[in-house]
This record gives C-alpha cells, sequence and structure tokens, in this order.
C-alpha cells in the first residue's frame, strides 16, 4: 500500500480546468458565432437584429465564462476542494476526505488526462478525479502510480 501527501484542489484551479474543457469542446460554437457576427457587423446600429446578434456573440463567451466561475465555486462543489489523502495499491485507489474514505478500483478509471502538474482520472464522462503529480513521498511511488493508471513517465 502506498500513501501520498496530503493535497486539494484549489477553486482557481477548478475554475481554469472547467473553462477549458468547456471551450476545448466548444469552440466550433463560438468560432461560428463570431463569424456569423462579423457578417452582422456592417447593419449593427441600422438593424435591431444584427445589433442584437452582434452584441450577443461576442458577449456570450464571456457570460460563459462568468457563468462557469459561479458554478465551479459554488457551495455545491466545496467537496472538491477539501485536504486529500490517496493511497493506492495494485488494485484500487483509496482517497480520504473529512473523514470519508472512497475506494475505487482501477478498472473503474475510463480515461486518464495528464497535464504538467495534475492527472484527472475520469471515472465517467463527466466525473474525474483531480491527482497532484508532486503527492509522492518517492519516485518509486510515482513510477508505481503511473504503471498502476497506465501513462508514460
Amino acid at each position: 500500500m502506498f500513501k501520498t501527501k496530503t493535497y486539494n484542489l484549489s477553486k482557481n484551479e477548478y475554475v481554469k480546468i472547467v473553462v477549458k474543457k468547456r471551450f476545448k469542446k466548444s469552440w466550433w460554437i463560438y468560432l461560428l458565432l463570431m463569424v456569423l457576427a462579423i457578417f452582422h457587423i456592417k447593419n449593427f446600429g441600422h438593424d435591431n437584429f444584427s445589433t442584437f446578434f452582434v452584441i450577443f456573440a461576442f458577449s456570450y463567451p464571456l457570460l460563459v465564462i462568468i457563468w462557469l466561475y459561479f458554478w465551479a465555486i459554488s457551495k455545491e462543489q466545496d467537496a472538491n476542494f477539501e485536504d486529500t489523502n490517496m493511497e493506492f495499491d495494485k488494485s484500487h485507489l483509496f482517497f480520504k476526505r473529512n473523514g470519508n474514505e472512497t475506494k475505487i478500483p482501477i478498472e473503474n478509471i475510463k480515461r486518464v488526462i495528464s497535464k504538467n502538474e495534475y492527472w484527472m482520472l475520469y471515472l465517467s464522462k463527466r466525473e474525474f478525479i483531480y491527482v497532484k503529480k508532486d503527492i509522492f513521498f518517492s519516485g518509486e511511488d510515482y513510477l508505481s502510480f503511473c504503471k498502476l493508471i497506465n501513462v508514460e513517465t
């Protein structure tokens, strides 16, 4: 059984993850809105529809960011920001938060996304577990975890 240092996900980091994920998934919608707004900009101020559409198209991405920010820092998401201790063996991950322990079999991890400072272990399409890369006590623990989740170091 391997143990890790205590870590947590900051609200700012969570907001960045959620916003990047949203824009990566839906970039084409925002691009389409911008292109259509550019075609309507010549009628801006002369035609009510064009004026509304241009304002909407250029403000919509900002409104989405604001909405995602307030959603990400809401009380419903507070469990994501608590101090977490992780333990793992060859078949399970154990997460301890606020006196509660969650046991997750390795086969429940559907996908792993590796970033510079963290991994996102996806249990479903929308549910992921955030794991920092600097929480291991030794290089051997880090390599064992990488092998367990099938990522290259």
